[in-house]
């Protein structure tokens, strides 16, 4: 069998920087991105972990901005996969609330998107 090199993922990401150290206070100006994950060859999303079958859980105001986000170092998906930690990057995305994706990509391409960009995508 042929190795086949992982995909490229593209984020279309509204993204709130924090204000303070709480997940209730964010900015008031979003900042769309585009991210690209590079080579990507893991994703896991978590969304709504919290709510599984419960039917009156209220989402927190900030569900689905991108609170922040880290390199996993150490990493071990990069360890169990066999992959070298200089070549590769575990990034984990927090969705407010418990609420994350993770992924393992070769590197991260971030991208402003202008109101000229959304335009042209409508």
């Amino acid at each position: 069998m042929n190795w086949q090199f992982p995909n490229d993922y593209i984020l279309n990401l509204n993204y709130y920087w924090e204000l303070d150290s709480s997940e209730a206070e964010v900015a008031t100006v979003d900042q769309p991105l585009k991210v690209t994950l590079v080579s990507c060859t893991h994703l896991q999303i978590e969304f709504l972990p919290q709510i599984g079958l419960l039917t009156n859980v209220t989402s927190p105001r900030n569900l689905g901005t991108i609170v922040g986000w880290r390199q996993v170092t150490p990493s071990s998906w990069i360890e169990n996969l066999g992959l070298s930690p200089e070549n590769w990057l575990h990034l984990e995305f927090k969705i407010g609330k418990g609420n994350k994706i993770e992924a393992i990509c070769r590197f991260l391409k971030v991208e402003v998107v202008t109101e000229e960009m959304i335009k042209l995508l409508a």
